[in-house]
């Protein structure tokens, strides 16, 4: 009988195995394969076939991380062109308003403060006139007479209410009031982000003419406290407004050191940290740029002897007006 007539005989897993180990050709095991594949029934309609056991199960794939991203603040509210008052130490007898002029555009706010000490009336007079200024952009904050009881008595201070260009930062707590007043101004400028402070003042003697020292002969000078613009924004402000000036006597000293004291490099670049303060006790309003962040504190100080004080007033004013000039306030 021919071997392709002779019935085949069912392939089995030791026949396989004999065949594989006799060395037949890879043709016999090809055939022997592809018999067992053609003759495997096939599932049943609608069955899914079983997994294989050893594979394992698919990873769910996570979507990928959003790139981290630093949100930016958002910046300040414009506030709407107008005039406001607002009490500082409200309901007490040493209340006093801040005067504050918006532009109703975006840009720089300098706080003027005037009648820290009642005997120095230039200052106070001038700042009473500023909230007439028109602004082209940002904001002018006028306190005119810091300490009120004391203008009134045209006295410096007394011995009660304390000396406020003394007792900076202050102290809501604090018994004396003019330390009180110290803190209220620290928040007004923190709260509109005062860039640069003026404290409007007068000494007796000129400081180029002084027969005397201490404070009172600084006369006609300027000095700037601990600041982001320590090192400029007086001689800026003092050259602007001395080309303005034909007596030499009128023209402003910028001063670098006050008294025995050099105020040194500004906090941010490496100054020493203020961490905490004694209610009642500090400096004057130089040191309020550590206080505030990126304010710059300047105090002018006009000439008393000889020099009218409706000049002095004039002279205060030019200083303001030279300071809002160079920030393109007006």
């Amino acid at each position: 009988m021919p071997e392709s007539a002779q019935p085949q005989r069912p392939w089995s897993r030791r026949r396989f195995l004999a065949l594989a180990a006799s060395g037949a050709g890879a043709g016999a095991l090809a055939i022997a394969c592809g018999r067992e594949e053609d003759e495997a029934p096939a599932a049943p309609s609608g069955v899914r076939p079983a997994p294989a056991l050893d594979a394992p199960p698919a990873a769910p794939v996570a979507p990928p991380a959003p790139p981290l991203v630093t949100p930016t603040p958002a910046p300040r509210p414009v506030p709407p062109a107008g005039v406001l008052r607002a009490p500082l130490l409200a309901g007490t007898p040493w209340e006093t308003s801040a005067v504050i002029r918006h532009s109703g555009a975006r840009g720089p706010t300098v706080l003027v403060l005037g009648g820290v000490h009642g005997n120095e009336p230039g200052g106070w007079l001038a700042a009473e006139t500023l909230a007439d200024i028109e602004l082209s952009r940002g904001s002018l904050v006028v306190v005119p007479r810091a300490n009120v009881v004391a203008t009134q008595l045209l006295e410096r201070t007394t011995e009660e209410l304390g000396d406020l260009n003394r007792l900076y930062p202050g102290s809501s707590l604090a018994e004396l009031p003019m330390a009180r007043m110290a803190s209220r101004i620290i928040a007004l400028a923190r709260h509109f982000e005062a860039e640069l402070l003026l404290d409007l003042h007068e000494s007796w003697q000129f400081y180029v003419e002084r027969t005397i020292q201490g404070t009172a002969a600084i006369g006609q000078t300027m000095s700037a406290g601990p600041g982001p613009e320590q090192r400029t924004i007086a001689q800026a402000i003092g050259g602007r407004v001395n080309a303005q000036l034909e007596r030499e006597r009128e023209l402003l000293l910028v001063r670098t050191r006050f008294g025995r004291r050099s105020f040194g490099d500004p906090l941010v670049d490496g100054g020493p940290e203020i961490t905490g303060f004694t209610p009642g006790r500090g400096s004057s309003s130089l040191s309020m740029g550590r206080y505030v962040p990126g304010l710059t504190p300047v105090l002018v100080e006009m000439g008393q002897q000889n020099q009218r004080v409706e000049r002095r007033a004039e002279l205060h004013r030019m200083v303001v007006r030279a300071a809002l000039e160079l920030r393109e306030m007006v």
